[in-house]
Parts: structure tokens; C-alpha cells; sequence
């Protein structure tokens, strides 16, 4: 069911990033988009994935931002337990060229673990991250500074805090936790 609902998502993010030049004014010069320091961006995919996040971003060189945000974790691990787990984001993103750029995220949270097999809630503190290759698109809608961020992320945990057996054997058969597109939306100011 989830893989579905991604795909679909995953096919409207590539609609949603090749249609948007057609209904906006595209900006391409560096000159124009350098006044916007600052960043507040969502995913629209968020519901697809049970990961809702919402970032500040903010340009302190030509080629260099840094992020902090909120996010709510809510997976559900196959057959093994349901994550509830609030942390923040604190990322770092570096343009290679043009707009295409590298991202390194943390996530430390406090997650209040459901495990399934063992019917019992395990709570503690968890620490995870994320690597992500994207481009972001700048454009305007009438004189709104907005863009889409696309990017291709892969993430694993570093900590895994206090987490069943079931839990532990998933994570050394998957590493990866997660490896997929995601679609950013976002105002710059």
C-alpha cells in the first residue's frame, strides 16, 4: 500500500518539477535570487510517507545554507512496530553547480516506539541522518519568490535508543532506512 501511494507521489513530485516553469517566471540569474537569504519549505509528499517536516533555511555564503526545522516521524515497519518520534532537522547544503547540491541532514528525536510483536511501547532517544543529492528551481508567482527542491535522499540510523530485538534484526537486514525522491516546496524571503 505504501509503495503504491509512492509511486504516485513520486509521479506527481516529476510532473509538479517539469510543469512549474510553465506557469511561472522562471528566474535564472544569480544577481536576482541572491537578495533571498532565508527559506521556509514543506514536502506536499509528506502524507505518503508519514514524515511531515518543515524547514528554515538560511544562505550564509553564494554556495552554502544551513537548516533547522520540526518533524514527525510516523512509520509503520512492516510486521514489526509503528514510530512516533518528534525531533528536529539540522542540515547543512552545499551547491555544487548551478542549483544541483549536496545535503547532509540530523535528526534527533525522542521516539515513543510501538513494537508489534511484543505489543509493548519502548520509548528513548534516537538519532538519524540523511544524505541528499538535489536541485532546487527558483521561480515567481506573480512577485512571490518560491521554488521546488527536488532531491534523492538515503539515510540510516546512528543511534537506534531503546528499540526491541525485532527492531534490531529489521535494521541489519535494511541499513538504509530510507532511499527515495522527495519534493520540497518552498518561499524564499
Amino acid at each position: 500500500m505504501l509503495h503504491k501511494k509512492a509511486m504516485k507521489m513520486f509521479y506527481l513530485s516529476v510532473l509538479l518539477l517539469v510543469s512549474a516553469p510553465l506557469f511561472a517566471k522562471v528566474t535564472d540569474t544569480v544577481v536576482a535570487e541572491s537578495k533571498y537569504k532565508q527559506a521556509i519549505d514543506f514536502s506536499p509528499l509528506s502524507p505518503a510517507f508519514r514524515i511531515y517536516a518543515v524547514q528554515y533555511t538560511y544562505e550564509f555564503s553564494e554556495k552554502n545554507e544551513v537548516m533547522l526545522g520540526l518533524a514527525y516521524v510516523n512509520v509503520t515497519n512492516k510486521d514489526i512496530g509503528i514510530n512516533h518520534d518528534p525531533t528536529i532537522v539540522v542540515g547543512y547544503r552545499r551547491y555544487l553547480w548551478k542549483k544541483l547540491h549536496l545535503e547532509y541532514q540530523l535528526w534527533p528525536g525522542y521516539n515513543h516506539y510501538f513494537s508489534i510483536p511484543e505489543n509493548t511501547y519502548f520509548d528513548g532517544f534516537d538519532l538519524w541522518n540523511e544524505f541528499r543529492l538535489g536541485y532546487r528551481m527558483d521561480f515567481h508567482i506573480s512577485t512571490l519568490p518560491v521554488y521546488l527542491n527536488y532531491q534523492v535522499l538515503a539515510g540510516f540510523g546512528l543511534y537506534g535508543g531503546n528499540k526491541p530485538q525485532s527492531f534490531k534484526d529489521w535494521a541489519k537486514r535494511q541499513p538504509f532506512f530510507f532511499v527515495a525522491p522527495v519534493l520540497f516546496m518552498g518561499i524564499r524571503f
